[in-house]
């Protein structure tokens, strides 16, 4: 079906799906209609041009719904498409259904989106206002800085062993002033040893001051309308701070599209995998599907919560005597606190300790 006016009869009045095979230069299409690909094609990374196509070509179409998959590309194009009156998702990666074709090509991905988009068979991402997109990159560059701090430390620390040097335990801890002062005044046998140890600290220097600098602007933040109540609501349980709260708001935004504690665990990946076979089920490690940046803080921060709530330490302990270990009983108060958390966002409560 190529001719303008062929696919105009054929998609008159009917519903048309279009996969996107996105790519930073080029963007394959597959238009979707009655159970067949009434055309593929590829196109430069533009979406004037998707757009004077798409309204040249399918004028006649009932509706017209994109989707195409989460990756490099963000939610630009979903904006831009949302901003023209089209619907359009978009779809995780792992969640698209296996097909089992044994040839990969953008083409052919392009067209399976299309015909699982037409059958409902994916599920969409989440697509927060830039407000809060914009808001929550500035979470995730803090994050990412401090992986980098970290490597730096183990850069430092593999360089020192590779001279033989080692931080007298009786000093105490690394990382502190006295271990960075004992850094700078390390001697070397040659300048150029040094110089490396020097620009290490140089590096580690700027990212600490980076990370102040961010960990400054999440702070004011948790200030403005936007957040604060709702972040008061998060730390008055003790053991969640500014860290953990923020990335709460941050990462999930809306609360009320979860519609259970189930589903919101569910996409924070802390629900037990399962294996079932007749009348066995067997229970697995969690998921980690879904956020893991959520999943990360409120792991962290359940150590430190269940020194303060008793009820949550019950759960750890007797979980822990069933002879799991620490790391498996941890993760299940961290599920409890998750769901506490969005009960205390949901009532518009503060937490309130030992209640179950």
């Amino acid at each position: 079906m190529t001719s303008l006016e062929n696919i105009q009869k054929f998609v008159n009045k009917k519903m048309v799906f279009c996969g996107i095979d996105v790519h930073k230069h080029h963007w394959n299409l597959c238009y979707f209609c009655d159970g067949m690909a009434i055309e593929k094609l590829c196109i430069e990374s533009d979406f004037n041009k998707l757009l004077k196509h798409t309204e040249r070509i399918y004028s006649t179409a009932r509706e017209i719904k994109f989707v195409y998959e989460a990756g490099f590309s963000g939610f630009h194009l979903h904006r831009q498409l949302k901003a023209h009156n089209y619907d359009c998702i978009i779809t995780p990666p792992n969640r698209v259904p296996q097909s089992g074709d044994k040839v990969k090509t953008d083409k052919r991905d392009a067209m399976k989106l299309a015909q699982f988009l037409a059958g409902g068979l994916l599920k969409k991402v989440h697509v927060p206002p830039l407000s809060a997109e914009s808001d929550r990159q500035v979470l995730r560059l803090r994050k990412s800085t401090r992986s980098k701090l970290t490597r730096v430390k183990n850069q430092i620390k593999s360089y020192l062993n590779l001279h033989g040097i080692t931080w007298p335990k009786e000093n105490g801890n690394k990382w502190t002033k006295n271990y960075i002062t004992w850094l700078n005044n390390l001697e070397f046998e040659f300048s150029s040893q040094r110089i490396i140890v020097e620009e290490y600290l140089n590096e580690y220097h700027f990212l600490r001051d980076k990370i102040a600098t961010l960990t400054r602007r999440l702070r004011e933040m948790s200030k403005q309308d936007t957040y604060s109540k709702k972040y008061k609501r998060l730390v008055s349980c003790k053991g969640v701070g500014l860290i953990t709260a923020m990335t709460f708001l941050l990462e999930l935004h809306d609360l009320f599209r979860f519609p259970s504690a189930e589903k919101f665990c569910s996409y924070l990946g802390l629900t037990p995998s399962q294996y079932s076979s007749g009348e066995h089920v067997r229970l697995g490690h969690i998921t980690r599907e879904g956020n893991a940046h959520v999943r990360s803080v409120l792991v962290e921060s359940a150590w430190t919560v269940i020194r303060h709530d008793p009820f949550l330490r019950e759960k750890y302990d007797r979980i822990k005597a069933k002879g799991t270990n620490g790391k498996k009983a941890i993760v299940a108060v961290a599920r409890s606190l998750a769901v506490r958390l969005r009960r205390c966002l949901l009532d518009e409560a503060d937490y309130v300790i030992g209640v179950g």
